[in-house]
């Protein structure tokens, strides 16, 4: 069933309405008659008006269902700059946010993509100590835990776990990347997920995954493996960008955490209670995490049209004080293994 446009807000008109917001929350003043330049606000109209309802059903990526209203339209790459603009829908039975249509080849959206890349020392132990509200210290995990961390990046979750006298693996599905990263770290890190069921079956107490789950195209089908891998009374732990959040409500198209178009769906409490009952797991914990990088991110990409890390690192001390004080921009869910 085709999406139902309502409520489609233009590009240019959206970014005088974040210009404002940001403009409120940091204090500074701001000209009524201030608006983006003639240039873009004339190629907004035009992605706008060569957009056109898609012939593809739209189908729920959590729940399945077939009908959806817009959400958010004509959200370009803001982090990395590439060619790409994609709407976002609500499903209206379990209002997942997700983007429609769903992409198929997603392999070009993480070329040059900074997360895979090797950091250094210094970085890890500064990234260690301003994400503890995300990844979770090893320490929290019990003794010589088997741990599962989906969607590995450049692996330094897995050396602090394994620093930590647990049993880890990791997973990505770049074979190239899964391979030097494994050899550069000491770990086995899988890359082909049918292997890795039919290799780890109920094998791990704890699968993390750290800002994964919303760049999935077939998350119900990955929980579902995930589940395969758990022992009984072990925990899949994810995090996830929150897009109920205030950091959405002022940044919107131009908040970080958007991130189009890697980000395929924003899933919320809804779907995770969906993925217990469907998996015969229990949503036993649900907490709201402490991330700057989503507000901080914000800010520059805000004021200047697109992520900017300098500045990005200038606002970082601001970026942590208040999203300490106001965490929910990112939310962690907890499923147990009941069975």
């Amino acid at each position: 069933m085709p999406v139902r446009r309502q409520g489609l807000v233009s590009a240019d008109v959206e970014r005088v309405q974040t210009w404002r917001r940001v403009a409120f929350l940091l204090g500074l003043a701001m000209d009524n008659k201030s608006d983006i330049p003639a240039a873009a606000a004339a190629a907004a109209a035009a992605a706008a008006a060569a957009r056109r309802d898609s012939d593809l059903p739209f189908r729920c990526l959590i729940c399945g269902a077939d009908q959806a209203n817009i959400f958010l339209g004509a959200c370009s790459d803001l982090y990395l700059t590439k060619p790409y603009q994609v709407d976002y829908v609500k499903c209206t039975k379990c209002a997942l946010v997700q983007q429609y249509p769903t992409p198929i080849d997603i392999a070009d959206f993480y070329d040059a993509y900074p997360i895979h890349e090797t950091k250094s020392k210094l970085y890890s132990w500064f990234r260690r100590q301003l994400m503890k509200a995300v990844y979770l210290p090893p320490k929290k995990w019990p003794a010589g835990a088997s741990l599962l961390d989906f969607g590995c990046g450049d692996g330094w979750y897995l050396e602090w776990c394994k620093e930590a006298g647990l049993d880890v693996v990791g997973f990505e599905y770049n074979s190239d990347h899964a391979a030097r990263l494994g050899q550069r770290i000491g770990v086995t890190v899988m890359s082909d997920i049918e292997l890795l069921v039919e290799n780890f079956a109920e094998k791990f107490d704890v699968i993390s995954l750290h800002f994964v789950a919303e760049h999935l195209t077939e998350p119900v089908k990955i929980f579902g493996m995930l589940r395969h891998l758990l022992k009984p009374g072990g925990v899949i732990r994810y995090v996830v960008p929150n897009i109920s959040s205030w950091e959405f409500a002022i940044f919107r198209r131009r908040w970080h955490s958007l991130d189009a178009p890697r980000h395929i769906s924003f899933m919320g409490s809804n779907q995770a209670q969906y993925l217990a009952d469907r998996f015969d797991l229990r949503l036993s914990k649900e907490s709201a995490v402490a991330f700057p990088n989503g507000f901080g991110g914000s800010i520059p990409t805000a004021l200047l049209g697109t992520f900017n890390a300098a500045l990005f690192m200038l606002t970082l001390p601001l970026s942590i004080v208040v999203t300490r004080l106001f965490p929910g921009g990112n939310m962690a869910y907890v499923l147990t293994r009941t069975g």
